[in-house]
């Protein structure tokens, strides 16, 4: 009696073994290592969501800007690019700024941004 118990026991946990649904933990947002760059994602988070006070026009740096946001906006998946309008930035940026949104595109939406 205890053998036949032991074989089903074994063949139950056998079969939940082989056929277990195992979890596939798939893209997410990309792990920031190092304390500059974490700095810079979340400059760029902040950026993205409009949580942070953005300067005045500069008529110099609209035309740059607005051809690197545009590659930006077409970057973004289509769900967040109903949510969110990146050319309304454009001039209103300095050089780290853009770096750092560039940065947190990257990571948070897993996209290569060579041009």
């Amino acid at each position: 009696m205890n053998r036949i118990f032991y074989i089903i026991f074994s063949l139950f946990v056998i079969h939940s073994i082989a056929f277990a649904s195992g979890g596939f933990s798939g893209g997410g947002v990309g792990q920031v290592t190092q304390a500059k760059d974490r700095e810079k994602f979340h400059l760029g988070k902040a950026i993205y969501n409009l949580e942070t006070e953005l300067g005045q026009v500069d008529p110099n740096k609209v035309n740059a800007q607005t051809e690197k946001l545009e590659f930006l906006q077409g970057a973004l998946p289509n769900s967040e690019k109903k949510r969110v309008n990146l050319l309304d930035l454009a001039g209103k940026l300095t050089d780290e700024q853009i770096q750092a949104l560039e940065y947190f595109i990257s990571v948070r939406f897993n996209v290569k941004l060579d041009k």
